[in-house]
């Protein structure tokens, strides 16, 4: 059954042209997430209900990040994995380059684990062509790819327990599963989690409840998905959007779902018709999160 009438409050009005990986910070009592396509960096307090926006050099066209332990940021840029503090407006330090300036190339999804190693997925920016490879950043700076062959890398995510990691290909609309030695940073035995071939809507971001059910963001048919460890479908809400991008648990009790969303190729008549694409919406939907892990280097 298809929910209707969950309470979908709008946190910003942000208007992005592609919102996407929001991240909850403990410590800083902010959300954060970037528009890809502006590019910038954005804040927002709900205590206070601030909202502030960043802009970001062009060349810093941010496809993922994540918190790092030491303060700041990591940057998934085309140019390579940057550390950056927002404090200075400018990257401090470039910690890896696995694109080696490889032409239309651009890093996407990422997310770390939780012994500091930071995933994060490779894509053509234009072409639907399996170019994408997976790489681990490794706390020391190394930078190996892990797995190749994909379009669109999405919904990197960890279960709970650290056994299981999950992954998705967008445009294919797929769901992958692994097992995770979190010990080793190695994946294994690549499986099927769940396959949307068969509908609409394609899997964009996820993230993992403290119960272990992944929810994802299903673009272009504006459905939050809630899905057992088993792969089964446990719940879908339609958001007030067609697009979402990406959820992230935050709030002081990690109980409110933060959701993303694009305007991306959107006309003028379709922006009028549905204003609220490019806000952040959240929403308490009655579980809770995981803290977010931070990069170790």
């Amino acid at each position: 059954m298809i929910e209707t009438q969950v309470p979908i409050h709008v946190a910003v009005h942000a208007g992005d042209i592609l919102g996407e990986v929001p991240l909850w910070c403990a410590r800083s009592q902010r959300l954060w997430w970037v528009d890809v396509r502006r590019p910038a960096l954005q804040s927002y307090e709900p205590h206070s209900g601030m909202h502030s926006a960043q802009r970001l050099h062009p060349a810093l066209v941010t496809g993922s990040m994540a918190l790092r332990e030491k303060g700041g940021f990591l940057l998934a840029a085309p140019g390579g994995l940057f550390i950056f503090d927002p404090a200075s407006g400018e990257p401090e330090q470039l910690i890896a380059d696995p694109l080696q300036g490889a032409p239309g190339m651009r890093l996407n999804d990422g997310k770390c684990d939780r012994r500091g190693r930071f995933w994060v997925g490779s894509m053509h920016d234009t072409k639907r062509d399996p170019l994408g490879t997976l790489y681990r950043l490794d706390p020391d700076g190394r930078c190996t790819a892990k797995l190749d062959g994909f379009v669109l890398p999405n919904a990197i995510s960890f279960s709970p327990d650290d056994r299981c990691m999950y992954f998705a290909d967008t445009h294919n609309q797929m769901i992958w599963v692994f097992d995770y030695d979190i010990d080793a940073g190695e994946i294994s035995n690549r499986r099927i989690f769940k396959d949307w071939t068969h509908q609409e809507g394609r899997p964009d971001g996820a993230t993992v409840d403290a119960d272990g059910f992944v929810w994802n963001c299903m673009v272009a048919t504006g459905q939050l998905v809630r899905l057992a460890p088993d792969g089964r479908v446990d719940r879908i809400i339609q958001l007030p959007v067609t697009n979402p991008t990406c959820p992230a648990f935050g709030g002081d009790d990690l109980g409110t779902l933060f959701i993303t969303s694009h305007s991306q190729r959107f006309t003028p008549a379709q922006q009028a018709a549905e204003p609220l694409a490019g806000a952040l919406l959240a929403l308490n939907i009655g579980v809770h999160g995981l803290p977010e892990p931070r990069y170790g280097g």
